[in-house]
């Protein structure tokens, strides 16, 4: 879940990183002619029109953007205002990692993690739970619809591919586990101890 800028001001990713926000396609910021070719490419992301003066920004929502801006407005109103819209989007965020629901997707650090189906379902339960140690019984619940633990390591198998996608290539681990009770996705490195 993140925004993909655009238009030609480098100034507005540079702000939005710095706000920590990550690239993706949940939030477009586009000029406010493209918005109505974006909106039927891009039916469910959210828009940011920058539009050259009032009459522009009015013509832009509507057809369809889900904001305006003057294209005078500095960089850092521009991420504001496309944070703001991400935020809006009713996604979860735990540390450097954003899920979006509607998209049913997830980045870390601005890499997007593509998870399959179970995998996803199983780092939304998480992320809803964030900190907090999520039982076997819930998970098997939760992800696979099950009542009971089926005797086999279909969940520690799920685990295994999600840690693959969400903890490879990162400085510390986010989804921990809690010897016989469960797992845990944590925002930042915990000290050994």
């Amino acid at each position: 879940m993140g925004v993909q800028v655009l238009i030609d001001r480098p100034g507005v990713t540079v702000a939005l990183a710095a706000r920590g926000v990550a690239a993706g396609q949940a939030v477009l910021v586009a000029h406010a002619g493209a918005v109505p070719s974006l909106r039927l490419r891009h039916p469910h992301a959210a828009m940011l029109a920058v539009a050259a003066d009032g009459a522009g920004e009015a013509a832009a929502l509507d057809a369809g953007a889900d904001d305006a801006v003057a294209g005078g407005a500095p960089d850092a109103l521009v991420a504001i205002r496309a944070e703001r819209l991400l935020a809006s989007r009713g996604g979860w965020r735990v540390g450097a990692l954003s899920i979006d629901p509607v998209a049913r997707d997830a980045w870390r650090e601005g890499r997007r993690l593509a998870p399959l189906p179970r995998e996803y379902a199983l780092l939304a339960h998480l992320a809803r739970h964030a900190g907090e140690t999520v039982a076997h019984a819930d998970l098997y619940r939760a992800v696979f619809g099950l009542r009971f633990a089926p005797g086999t390591n279909v969940l520690a198998a799920q685990v295994s591919r999600l840690r693959a996608r969400l903890d490879r290539g990162f400085a510390f681990p986010m989804l921990l586990t809690d010897r016989a009770r469960g797992y845990r996705l944590v925002a930042a490195a915990e000290r050994a101890g």
